[in-house]
């Protein structure tokens, strides 16, 4: 996976590219700032709300920071986004996710 640092250059070709927030979101999750990664989330998810996965790792995040409620909140916004994209496999995980903060 690029930097941070590599990442923020990709972002200045392109802002609106959801992967690219999404991608500097897990390296700050992977640093502990979930903060942080919550914003790249929450950008990326501005750009693409069918972005599936920046759901399930914006939740992660959020029950690190003992957020549960809103974890869950976040699950059930992602897993109806994937339901409405046909993300199949994104549903089921979203889904196991939900199970582990039950």
């Amino acid at each position: 996976m690029p930097t941070i640092e590599q990442l923020e250059k990709l972002l200045t070709i392109d802002p609106e590219d959801p992967f690219v927030h999404y991608g500097i979101g897990q390296e700050r999750a992977k640093l502990g700032q979930h903060e942080q990664a919550i914003e790249c989330f929450d950008q990326a998810l501005a750009i693409d709300e069918s972005y599936c996965y920046a759901y399930y790792f914006k939740a992660i995040s959020l029950k690190e920071l003992g957020r549960r409620e809103d974890a869950v909140e976040v699950i059930r916004c992602g897993i109806e986004r994937a339901i409405k994209a046909g993300e199949a496999k994104a549903r089921s995980e979203l889904e196991g996710l939900m199970i582990t903060l039950k």
